[in-house]
C-alpha cells in the first residue's frame, strides 16, 4: 500500500466516524444496523403491540456507552436518554429554545470568540450541579473523540467559570453554537465505562435498565419510570425482537443497505439529516477539467429520482444545504433543476458536440476527441447506483458515453486514491452549519495524517478561492448570511461546477403503531423530548 493510500484510508475512515461519510462501507462502524445483510429494499416488519407490557430498547455490550465515542446506533439511542446536550437543533437546523443546557451564546464581532451562559438547576445523576466547567471538559473531550472532532477543526481553546463558558476559534464562525449539540459528561469521568450524565434517565446498578432520574427538571412528565435494556447482537435476532415487540424503538437509515424497512402496522417518524449525496469530478485532466463541462452536468441529474429511490426518505436539492434552512437560496436551486436541454446548450457552448455526425458528441483538444467518462460509485447502495445509472442513460440519449463502475468499498477507495475516475458519487455528513471545507479545501499531500484526516477532496482541484468564500459565509452575521451563502453557491454551481449536490437523506425512528405518541425526533438526538412522549403498554 502506498503512503498516499495509507493517508487516504486514514482520511476516509476518520471521516466515516467523524463526519458521517457513509459512501457505503461494508465495514462495521459498530452499529447494529451495519450487520444486517439486506439490500436497500429493506426487510418488512409487520407486527405491532407492546407485547411484554414493558418499554425496552436494544443495547450492545460489545461497544462503548460513552456518549462521545459511541458508534453503535442502539447504544447512541440509550446515551441520548442518559445525557443532556449543550444545545438542541430542530429539523430546520435552528436552535430549539430551552431544550439544551446552554441558554445563550454571544459571539464577538468576527465570530472568533464566543461566550455561552448555562441554565442553572441542571444536576448530574450524583446530585452535583452541572457547571460551565463540565461543558468545557466535555467540549475538550469531544474535540479529540473520533465521533465529533471533525466539526471542531477551528477550535483554539476554552475557559470557564461555573456559569460561563468562553470558546476561542481560529476562524470566525457566527453559527458555531449550532455545532454544540454534543452530550455533557461530568468533569473527570471520560475514562469511565459509563460517564456521569445529567439526562432524564440513569442506569440501574447492573446496567440492565434505565430508571427515571428524580433530579431531572421534567421528571414529573417522563412517560415511564423504567426502560429495560435488552441485548440482541445478530441481525436476525434484532429484527425478530422488534417484530415480536420485545424492543420498542428502532433507529433506521432508509438509504443504506442496512435498511430495516417498516410496514403499515408500525409508525415511522422521519427527521432531517445533513447526510448529503453529491457528485464530484477528477479535475486533473481530460474533459472533466473544464469548468463549463462541469457546470453543464449540474442540469444532468434527476434529483427527484433519488427521493423516489429512497421511498420518500430524502429531499432533492441542487444546493449543499437542507432546503428548510432559513437562508436557503430557493430561487437558485430552482434554476439548477434537471434539464437536459439546458445541459446540451451549455455543452455546445463549451465546444462539446457531434463533430463527425456519428450520433456521439466529441470535444476539441486540437482535434475532436471521443468522450468516454468513468463514473465510480460504491456498490452497496442501490439508491446511489440507481441515480448513476439514470445519469448514464440520459447521457447516452444525448450522445455521451458513461462507463459506470459499481465498486466494493475497498475498490471504491482505491479508485479515489489513484484518480481512476472522471466522476464519483459520494455521501458525507456535513456539519450543522453546512460548512463545505472538508469537500472543497485544497489537499496538501505533504501534510501529515493528523491534518488530512478530515479532508475529503479527491478532485485534485487546486482552487484556493473556495476557502475564502466559505470563510466569508461562516463569519457572516444574520443580515449578511444569505448573500454570503448565495455567493458561495454561485461559485460552486454556476462558475466552477466542482460539486453537484443531489439531495439529503431523512432518517427514522420506527415504533409500533399506537405505542408511542409525541415523538419529535431530530438528527442530533432523536429522543430529546421524551418528557413529552406518551407510551401505551396495554
Amino acid at each position: 500500500m502506498t503512503q498516499k493510500m495509507k493517508k487516504i484510508w486514514a482520511a476516509l475512515l476518520a471521516a466515516a466516524m467523524l463526519l458521517g461519510l457513509s459512501a457505503c462501507s461494508g465495514e462495521s462502524d459498530g452499529s447494529d444496523e451495519n450487520i444486517i445483510p439486506e439490500s436497500s429494499g429493506g426487510k418488512e416488519i409487520s407486527r405491532s403491540a407492546a407485547a411484554d407490557k414493558v418499554f425496552s430498547l436494544n443495547s450492545n455490550s460489545n461497544y462503548s456507552f460513552n456518549p462521545l465515542i459511541a458508534t453503535n446506533h442502539a447504544n447512541q439511542l440509550i446515551c441520548d436518554l442518559v445525557y443532556e446536550d449543550m444545545v438542541v437543533l430542530d429539523n430546520n437546523f435552528e436552535l430549539v429554545e430551552g431544550a439544551g443546557v446552554i441558554v445563550s451564546g454571544t459571539p464577538n464581532e468576527d465570530g472568533t470568540v464566543w461566550e455561552f451562559k448555562i441554565e442553572p438547576g441542571h444536576t448530574f445523576h450524583d446530585g452535583s450541579p452541572v457547571t460551565a466547567r463540565d461543558l468545557s471538559y466535555s467540549l475538550g473531550a469531544a474535540i479529540y473523540a473520533d465521533r465529533y472532532k471533525g466539526r471542531f477543526s477551528s477550535f483554539k481553546g476554552a475557559s470557564a467559570t461555573d456559569e460561563v463558558l468562553q470558546v476561542s476559534l481560529g476562524i470566525g464562525d457566527m453559527q458555531f453554537i449550532k455545532l454544540l449539540n454534543i452530550p455533557i459528561i461530568k468533569s473527570g469521568s471520560y475514562g469511565e465505562k459509563r460517564p456521569m450524565g445529567s439526562g432524564p434517565y440513569t442506569y440501574n446498578e447492573d446496567g440492565t435498565a434505565l430508571v427515571a432520574y428524580e433530579g431531572y427538571h421534567s421528571y414529573d412528565t417522563l412517560p415511564v419510570d423504567t426502560i429495560y435494556l435488552k441485548e440482541y447482537q445478530t441481525a436476525d435476532s434484532i429484527i425478530s425482537a422488534f417484530e415480536d415487540s420485545l424492543i420498542d424503538v428502532v433507529q433506521n437509515d432508509p438509504s443504506s443497505y442496512t435498511n430495516l424497512g417498516f410496514a403499515s402496522t408500525n409508525e415511522t417518524h422521519s427527521f432531517a439529516t445533513t447526510n448529503m449525496h453529491y457528485v464530484a469530478f477528477n479535475e486533473d485532466g481530460g474533459l472533466t477539467q473544464s469548468a463549463l463541462f462541469r457546470v453543464a452536468m449540474q442540469y444532468a441529474f434527476d434529483r427527484e429520482y433519488l427521493v423516489e429511490l429512497l421511498n420518500g426518505n430524502g429531499v432533492a436539492t441542487a444546493i449543499p444545504m437542507y432546503p428548510t434552512c432559513s437562508f436557503y437560496p430557493s430561487r437558485m436551486a430552482e434554476n439548477l433543476s434537471y434539464n437536459l436541454e439546458t445541459c446540451v446548450r451549455i455543452l455546445e457552448s463549451a465546444g462539446v458536440k457531434d463533430y463527425d455526425e456519428d450520433g456521439l458528441m466529441e470535444y476539441m483538444a486540437g482535434t475532436p476527441q471521443d468522450i468516454s467518462l468513468t463514473f465510480v460509485v460504491c456498490s452497496d447502495s442501490s439508491a446511489k447506483g440507481g441515480i448513476v445509472r439514470r445519469f448514464q442513460e440520459d447521457m447516452e440519449s444525448i450522445g455521451i458515453t458513461v462507463n459506470v463502475q459499481e465498486l466494493t468499498w475497498e475498490n471504491y477507495l482505491k479508485a479515489l486514491d489513484e484518480g481512476e475516475f472522471d466522476m464519483y458519487y459520494g455521501e458525507v455528513r456535513l456539519r450543522n452549519n453546512f460548512d463545505l471545507t472538508e469537500l472543497l479545501q485544497v489537499r496538501d499531500e505533504d501534510e501529515d495524517e493528523g491534518n488530512t484526516a478530515t479532508n475529503m477532496n479527491f478532485t485534485n482541484s487546486r482552487d484556493s478561492a473556495f476557502e475564502g468564500y466559505i470563510n466569508e459565509y461562516l463569519k457572516a452575521g444574520d443580515a449578511g448570511r444569505f448573500n454570503a451563502y448565495q455567493t458561495l453557491c454561485n461559485y460552486i454551481c454556476n462558475e466552477t461546477g466542482s460539486l453537484i449536490t443531489i439531495g439529503f437523506e431523512k432518517h427514522q425512528l420506527i415504533t409500533h403503531r399506537g405505542v408511542v405518541k409525541g415523538i419529535n425526533a431530530n438528527m442530533g438526538n432523536p429522543v430529546y423530548n421524551i418528557a413529552d412522549w406518551e407510551i401505551f403498554l396495554d
